[in-house]
């Protein structure tokens, strides 16, 4: 299956549970992406309507993005779009999710920022595992910033 990467804004904190069936973690949140058009009769872009995808993770992907992506931050995600089909009161619903493989900050606007190790990855599979944040400052504070270090 081919994989498609999404360029968006988060609209809310991850949603983050355990799965009944096998113990995995899962989130869910609902990434914004912006498009714009060109118009060749005024020679500018236009905003068209946002379009909203609901992403979900799975396993380690999930625990890391419910604990370090929170609403607004740009995020880029690789994934493909799977069918998550249910049925409720004997009516069938039927909704296209967007299945992460890979979920990371974009550093367009701002950089990432060590928040240490949490409760919830800390001496598991990985002690030295770190959370990342983004901290988006003035123009002239990201020109002049030193370059971040990733472990």
């Amino acid at each position: 299956m081919n994989e498609i990467t999404i360029v968006g804004n988060l609209t809310a904190d991850p949603v983050y549970r355990v799965s009944e069936r096998n113990g995995r973690g899962v989130a869910r949140f609902d990434v914004a992406v912006n498009r714009k058009r060109f118009n060749r009769d005024t020679g500018q872009y236009e905003d068209l309507p946002p379009v909203f995808h609901r992403v979900v993770a799975f396993g380690p992907l999930a625990d890391n993005a419910a604990e370090s992506l929170r609403r607004g931050h740009e995020v880029v995600v690789v994934g493909t779009f799977a069918d998550d089909s249910y049925e409720k009161d004997g009516e069938r619903h039927r909704q296209h999710v967007f299945e992460a493989q890979v979920v990371g900050p974009s550093l367009r606007f701002g950089r990432p920022r060590s928040r240490g190790c949490n409760s919830r990855s800390a001496g598991q599979n990985n002690p030295q595992r770190k959370n990342y944040s983004i901290t988006v400052g003035s123009a002239s504070e990201r020109h002049h910033a030193s370059k971040p270090t990733f472990p």
